[in-house]
């Protein structure tokens, strides 16, 4: 362990401390303004004596952090380990993080015997990013094979991709698809995401008659899972000349909640729809912690189109949430963009890997078409030296 046994420190304290030195507005940010201010006035040689203060602060305050991950990590806190792989106590705040990855963070930082420069942030390397290559690293450190490590990053950032593509065009295509209907034939929106709901909803009947799940089904209540519609009444409003009562999938729940309270609200939603929010309301906190994470000139100038899929993507789980939460021709149409923007420029960042994968699938399906071809014909040769009483 690094710390001493009897250290009387707080390292929220020494966090603060270092803000003050090199966060937004601190003597940093202060130093840098008097020295473009003195320039521009010529007077620059009058700041001599304060020059090496710059240099001071820039080292001064990652020591301290580093100071202050220790004392956590003396503490037992979750987060010290990443904490010493550089990123700050603000953009991990609220995070839903992989409990095994700070359990190794931590490990590794604890043992004063192992290497963890691996842990460590990389220059202008995001929280999504670091997650993603520590995950692959890691196994390099248990299985000492460095080719295996890579294959399990580049699986978990490829997964993750595939997934959030097709979530993005899905969404993009339903929603383009219901907001036609609500202009052409003014057909009531639902909220994204709720296919599921409304099958459940529409359909009942037949799905509690399936054997061994349909027993399960029975005993619970369809709105519990699919949301319930007298809840959901709560968010009528005027349509056509008409008092007009939503569905449970249709209903806004921020009308619901502000007449009937989060209970109804939550009621109102279900499982599903529930769940869905609450999913996309992580993504784009995550999403948030991603950017904030950044350094945005360095990752615009080494890859646009991956840095561009960051805030697409942040964008459109954002949309989502909103049209997820209350369904309107605005809130429905900007996830319908956002969708497409973020699996356009998804396939814009990684075009390379789709057009590799493309050519080795394409050169399997040969191989297997060519073996099972010559199987074709050498079964079709062995019959036919059966069927021949000549040969």
């Amino acid at each position: 362990m690094t710390g001493k046994p009897n250290r009387v420190v707080n390292p929220q304290d020494l966090e603060q401390l270092a803000k003050l030195l090199d966060g937004r507005g601190g003597m940093g940010d202060r130093l840098d303004e008097a020295f473009t201010r003195a320039s521009a006035l010529g007077v620059s040689d009058k700041l001599g004596a304060i020059r090496p203060m710059r240099s001071w602060v820039t080292d001064t305050a990652p020591e301290l952090r580093r100071k202050a991950a220790y004392a956590r990590l003396e503490d037992g806190d979750p987060l010290a380990g990443l904490l010493l792989a550089g990123f700050t106590p603000e953009q991990l705040k609220n995070k839903d993080l992989p409990p095994d990855i700070l359990l190794v963070a931590n490990a590794a930082a604890s043992d004063g015997n192992v290497d963890d420069d691996w842990l460590k942030k990389k220059d202008g390397e995001s929280l999504d990013d670091w997650l993603v290559r520590v995950q692959g690293d890691a196994v390099t450190q248990l299985t000492g094979d460095e080719e295996l490590g890579k294959t399990v990053a580049a699986y978990i950032e490829g997964a993750a991709n595939l997934s959030a593509f097709f979530m993005a065009s899905t969404t993009a295509v339903l929603s383009t698809s219901s907001l036609r209907a609500y202009f052409k034939s003014s057909k009531v929106l639902n909220a994204p995401g709720t296919v599921t709901a409304r099958l459940i909803n529409n359909h009942w009947d037949k799905l509690s008659r399936i054997p061994k799940a349909g027993s399960w089904l029975a005993r619970v209540p369809t709105s519990v899972i699919a949301g319930s519609d007298e809840a959901a009444m709560l968010g009528g409003y005027m349509r056509k000349g008409a008092f007009y009562l939503p569905t449970a999938t249709e209903a806004n729940l921020l009308t619901v909640a502000r007449r009937g309270g989060l209970a109804n609200a939550a009621k109102a939603a279900g499982w599903v729809r529930g769940a869905g929010i609450v999913g996309s309301f992580g993504a784009t906190a995550w999403g948030v912690a991603n950017l904030a994470t950044m350094d945005h000139a360095k990752a615009w100038k080494e890859d646009k189109a991956k840095y561009l899929s960051n805030w697409t993507g942040t964008a459109f789980n954002a949309s989502l949430t909103m049209a997820m939460v209350a369904p309107s021709p605005l809130t429905v149409g900007l996830a319908a963009g956002t969708g497409l923007a973020y699996a356009g420029t998804l396939i814009w960042d990684h075009s390379d890997k789709i057009a590799a994968a493309g050519e080795d699938a394409a050169k399997w399906v040969g191989d297997k078409a060519e073996k099972a071809g010559e199987a074709i014909s050498d079964g079709a040769k062995k019959l036919g030296s059966a069927l021949n009483p000549f040969d």
